[in-house]
């Protein structure tokens, strides 16, 4: 417990000399909101290199509860999703994937996140659920460059259902 208050004193010490910069140049109360942001998702950052995977967990997902308007939310999503997936808790990783995808859903890191989604099915051996969402990409998506790799990944669950 020690070590972690010390690395987390060490990542405010490290970040400390932005944050006081960018400080002196803000002139108005939303600079200071768009510092606080960033300081937020750079914490989480900073606890991903530093594979503090728990910690970075819980940072980012209080900057989505706080920043409910901020401007790394889709990152944010997308940082908690990975560390699940990665970490293979697949039902976990699908939720904070499908959260980005329903709040960016016109955007290519939405689609990339519901597309992510399919793939967390496909591992956890749900081909009926990841066919629908390969299926919803090519249809409601043609202009992503995620169509196409959905069309890969429905072509081989239709090889290996044969």
């Amino acid at each position: 417990m020690t070590s972690v208050r010390i690395m987390t004193l060490l990542l405010a010490l490290a970040l400390l000399p932005a944050a006081v910069h960018a400080a002196e140049d803000a002139s108005s109360p939303r600079s200071l909101d768009a510092l606080a942001d960033d300081v937020k998702f750079q914490n989480g950052l900073g606890f991903i290199k530093l594979k503090m995977y728990d910690k970075a967990l819980e940072t980012f997902n209080e900057y989505l509860e706080i920043y409910y308007n901020g401007n790394h939310r889709n990152e944010a999503y997308k940082y908690i999703a990975e560390i699940y997936f990665n970490r293979l808790e697949y039902a976990r990783a699908i939720q904070y994937y499908r959260a980005l995808y329903e709040e960016f859903s016109n955007t290519e890191p939405g689609v990339e996140a519901f597309f992510n989604t399919g793939i967390c099915y496909m591992k956890m051996g749900y081909d009926k659920e990841a066919s629908e969402v390969f299926n919803e990409i090519i249809e409601n998506h043609r202009e992503s460059a995620f169509r196409q790799q959905a069309e890969l990944q429905l072509d081989m669950l239709n090889i290996l259902g044969e």
